[in-house]
């Protein structure tokens, strides 16, 4: 157990650290952090989601090889979130603490739209599921009046401070053990000098480098169950 916590606390040190040289250098590294691991035709390609942010002002497609079959990699992103199975990236970070699964679990297999997947450890903050097709693609998406703070609709012409956002994970065979796992994240938000900072040079790169933790720790959770 002890060993268990230096693990995560050594892990979150890491993810804290990774994360401030990104942000510092976000304007650096911007270009690659956008598309890492993604081909052109998948960085251009239209994914389910992107309906609900259509007109980003930062958006990350973010892609990585999982060598199993995709009805291993599911079953990750069905039970994801606080108070589920985590997030499987650094724990520490975005998980109070608590490990991510290290296994399937049955109880938290059932998603449907409209649920709200919790996205910090006490669960009073969550992302809602907008799209969920077994095996294929999880969407979290939502607009947040952040004059109110409640939900919105992405549409409403009276909205004058608002943040919508959509995280989709996209699964695809390319053969009968391999997939091709893609993330995407697309926001939007009233534009001012200081939102302009806020989500594109802070909440964009802090997406990034727990978003590529994620993909690299469900390839493996994947290929373990393979």
């Amino acid at each position: 157990m002890k060993n268990h916590k230096i693990k995560i606390l050594g892990e979150g040190f890491v993810g804290a650290l990774t994360i401030g040289v990104t942000v510092l250098l976000s304007p650096f590294l911007r270009a690659w952090y956008r598309r890492w691991g993604a081909m052109p035709d998948e960085v251009v390609r239209t994914l389910p989601g992107d309906e609900f942010v259509p007109h980003p002002k930062s958006e990350i497609t973010a892609a990585i090889t999982v060598h199993a079959p995709v009805q291993y990699v599911w079953p990750w992103f069905a039970q994801l979130g606080c108070q589920r199975g985590g997030w499987y990236s650094y724990d520490l970070l975005d998980n109070g603490g608590v490990p991510s699964a290290e296994k399937i679990l049955p109880e938290y297999q059932k998603l449907r739209v409209g649920d709200m997947i919790a996205a910090v450890p006490n669960g009073s903050f969550g992302f809602p599921v907008a799209i969920v097709e077994h095996n294929r693609v999880l969407s979290l998406a939502g607009t947040l009046n952040t004059q109110t703070g409640k939900p919105a609709q992405p549409y409403d012409e009276n909205l004058k401070a608002y943040f919508s956002g959509d995280q989709t994970f996209f699964m695809e065979p390319i053969s009968d053990n391999a997939a091709r796992l893609i993330f995407r994240m697309r926001t939007d938000w009233n534009k001012t000098r200081a939102n302009d900072l806020m989500y594109r040079g802070i909440v964009e790169p802090i997406s990034f480098v727990m978003g590529r933790k994620m993909l690299q720790n469900v390839k493996a959770r994947a290929e373990a169950l393979n």
